[in-house]
Order: C-alpha cells, then structure tokens, then sequence
C-alpha cells in the first residue's frame, strides 16, 4: 500500500467516526433531567404535604434542582437557611432516596414513603 492509499483509508475512517453519534454526553444529560424532573414532583408534593404539617413544623425545604450537577432537596431547621441540612434528598430516574441526620430519627419511615411514592409519580400526603 503506498503512502496516498495509506491517507485515503485514515481520512476516511475519520470522515465515517466524526458521523456516528456521540454516546456519553447526551444520554448523561438527559438522565439529569428526568432527576430534576423527578425532585421536583417531590418538591411540589413536600412543599404541599410537609410545610402544612405540625410533625415537620421546624423545617423548611431548599431546592437545589440544578441540570448540570446532582439535583437536591435539602431539609433545613426553619428560618436558619445557612445551617447544616438534616436530610438531603437525591433523585434519578423515578427514584429517591435521601439521608443524613432525620434518616434515624421517627420521621424516617414517613420521609422515605413519601418521597418514594412522589418520586414514582403518586400525589397525596
């Protein structure tokens, strides 16, 4: 094979390469945005269902629902938005989960049903 056939066959094999899709990227983002998507429906329903509550009277909710990053609910002691969260909410694809100090506490069992059932699509408290 001589040198100009050598270059035909790179220059095409890369011509055919920069065709074919990228595969990291777009399906990374898209699976971020089904867990913002995800947050915030259990965002919506906390803020219904918790905020209304005596049992979750001293916490509020902060939204974190960035695209780019892991979205997040962090549930902070009232009024004191610069304090250490008690529990950090993550969420995929129709799936949450969260931990942190009220993971071991009576409201635990609450916290986890409720935002399994929102995460799936479930409405209600």
């Amino acid at each position: 094979m001589n040198k100009n056939s050598l270059i035909l066959v790179l220059m095409s094999g890369l011509a055919m390469s920069a065709c074919s899709p990228a595969a990291g990227p777009a399906s990374s983002i898209s699976s971020n945005l089904v867990a913002v998507s995800t947050l915030q429906r259990v965002n919506s329903q906390a803020h219904a269902c918790w905020l209304k509550d005596n049992e979750f009277a001293s916490y509020g909710i902060v939204p974190e629902l960035d695209t780019t990053s892991t979205p997040r609910l962090l549930i902070i002691p009232r009024g004191k938005p610069q304090s250490l969260p008690q529990a950090v909410i993550v969420a995929s694809a129709g799936n949450a989960q969260f931990y942190g100090p009220l993971s071991t506490s009576p409201l635990a069992g609450r916290i986890n049903s409720d935002i399994s059932r929102w995460a799936s699509g479930g409405t209600g408290c």
